[in-house]
């Protein structure tokens, strides 16, 4: 069950950096071995770091500094063999005018290099933003969808006694405000392994999970998400898994696995309709 105190990304990312005082880096260890979802996001903050290179790397070869630098240069060049105009005799004065006359050019393209090279850093600045668009634009279907790539028929070995499914279902019936009975749960095959509470920027999530005989772990995932507009069974691909998700009287529902979507449609089916569309 995920705890009220999660970390946000500025403390994991501090976590992946080694810049967390060692009390609070070994209390997110011990949490990282018991909680999949925050795994999961940190595994997605160290994956978007590692675009940051690549990114600056093409941000470098296209700036255009190294080309102003040269053309400020050669202008500057021209300009000191340039010879100078006989000047008539007179009392020597020195102003603003005098000044300004003769570094004009220069002074315009010393400004185009300064602006060049702000505009730079705000592209900088944009390419970072873009490394790091995936995790704030992320739904609750990839955030399963990477914590469910570390489940395997191991994780998925032991049958829970009929007691335990039976509190487990009701705690998660308990914070879903939705009713979650064996029967319209437990379907036989694939084989129940249990249910377990998580919980998706402050909404609760259900995950019950399945070990089926051809096809490995299936998940069957509901959130409260609270959104009014039911949609119909949709299939689609997320790291590498098939998902058929929809939506049902504030409910989202999702089954993810590796099997067939034509496997997962059926059993979305049968679990819509035992449910009676209630669960």
């Amino acid at each position: 069950m995920a705890e009220p105190d999660t970390p946000d990304d500025e403390l994991l990312t501090a976590y992946l950096d080694g810049e967390l005082p060692s009390d609070e880096r070994i209390r997110i260890d011990a949490r990282l071995e018991h909680e999949p979802l925050l795994a999961a996001r940190i595994d997605r903050l160290r994956r978007a770091g590692e675009g940051v290179g690549p990114a600056l790397a093409m941000l470098a070869g296209s700036a255009p500094e190294a080309r102003l630098r040269l053309m400020l240069a050669e202008q500057l060049t021209a300009m000191t063999a340039t010879p100078a105009a006989p000047k008539k005799e007179r009392r020597p004065s020195f102003g603003l005018a005098d000044l300004a006359r003769p570094w004009r050019p220069a002074v315009a393209l010393a400004s185009f290099v300064i602006v060049a090279l702000v505009a730079g850093g705000i592209g900088y600045g944009l390419a970072l933003r873009r490394t790091e668009a995936p995790a704030e634009q992320e739904t609750w279907l990839q955030a399963v969808a990477e914590y469910w790539r570390f489940t395997t028929a191991e994780t998925l070995a032991l049958v829970p006694s009929p007691d335990l499914a039976a509190r487990q279902l009701q705690l998660a019936s308990s914070a879903l405000g939705l009713p979650l009975t064996s029967g319209a749960i437990t379907a036989g095959d694939p084989a129940f392994r249990g249910a377990q509470l998580y919980a998706f920027k402050g909404k609760p999530l259900v995950q019950i999970a399945y070990l089926d005989t051809d096809y490995g772990p299936i998940a069957f995932c509901i959130i409260r998400n609270g959104s009014p507009k039911d949609v119909e069974p949709d299939a689609t691909e997320i790291e590498g898994f098939s998902v058929v998700h929809w939506q049902e009287d504030g409910f989202g529902r999702m089954l993810i696995g590796r099997a067939p979507v034509a496997r997962l449609e059926a059993l979305a089916s049968r679990l819509r309709a035992e449910a009676g569309q209630g669960a």
